[in-house]
């Protein structure tokens, strides 16, 4: 594997963590209702882990 296609697979990856991350987030804002509030928390949880992941794919790019 040529250091380019890596690179192209790496970004590719951070692409798809951001547009994850962007989801989660999206979802939280438009869950309603009475026990709405431990869900949004919960999405809001599990976007901020997906910005973890982003993090740290920027961080092997920007390495390699």
């Amino acid at each position: 594997m040529s250091k380019e296609e890596l690179l192209n697979m790496l970004n590719k990856a951070l692409e798809l963590e951001h547009a994850t991350k962007i989801q989660y987030l999206a979802h939280a804002e438009i869950v309603k209702g009475i026990n709405s509030e431990p869900i949004i928390a919960r999405l809001k949880e599990i976007a901020e882990d997906e910005k973890k992941h982003e993090e740290t794919f920027r961080e092997i790019i920007g390495v390699t």
